[in-house]
């Protein structure tokens, strides 16, 4: 049972590896890598969007939250995820108008109020990254452990390494590529 969960997670890892790695264009520059600019439309964003925005924690919080505090917190804690997306759905065209070229919420916020609000943006947004990671990749130990013997650090170093590997070569694109599955047409 081991060998077949270890080879089962090998191989999707080596599968997700292999469609990002491909992902990368050839004479894509540095703006393809970070954007993957007019690549994409709203509903394949969106939809990016909920797989990185609800990860496999997704299968801890909200069950923990509406069995110890109940279906008001559930709908809040439903509310509270939800949120971001739907004010970046309205937020993001008139960002996208006002700074057709840029490629961060940090540039918009320098471009509005300078150096020091992009710094700090850049911060906050690190630190948010780094909170969500940890969360992600502590869920994903926790659920190779709890459905399979296999050690969860396994799963977990497997996967932050695979990910590395292919977001390193091919950016963007290649996050979007895995988040759907399927390679770009």
């Amino acid at each position: 049972m081991l060998y077949t969960t270890v080879a089962a997670l090998a191989v999707a890892l080596i599968l997700f590896t292999w469609l990002g790695v491909r992902a990368r264009l050839a004479d894509g520059g540095l703006d393809d890598f970070i954007t993957a600019r007019n690549t994409q439309g709203a509903r394949a964003l969106g939809l990016s969007f909920l797989a990185s925005g609800m990860g496999g924690w997704i299968l801890f919080a909200p069950p923990e939250v509406g069995a110890l505090v109940g279906p008001l917190a559930l709908a809040g804690y439903a509310l509270g995820a939800a949120l971001p997306f739907i004010v970046f759905a309205f937020c993001g065209p008139a960002i996208r108008r006002f700074l057709p070229q840029g490629r961060s919420i940090g540039e918009f916020a320098q471009a509005c109020y300078g150096n020091g609000v992009r710094r700090y943006v850049s911060l906050i947004s690190v630190l948010y990254m780094l909170c969500f990671l940890t969360a992600e990749l502590t869920a994903i130990g926790a659920i190779t452990s709890m459905l399979s013997s296999v050690n969860g650090n396994l799963a977990v170093v497997g996967v932050a390494g695979a990910t590395l590997i292919y977001t390193a070569w091919g950016g963007l694109r290649a996050s979007l590529v895995t988040d759907s599955g399927r390679p770009f047409c």
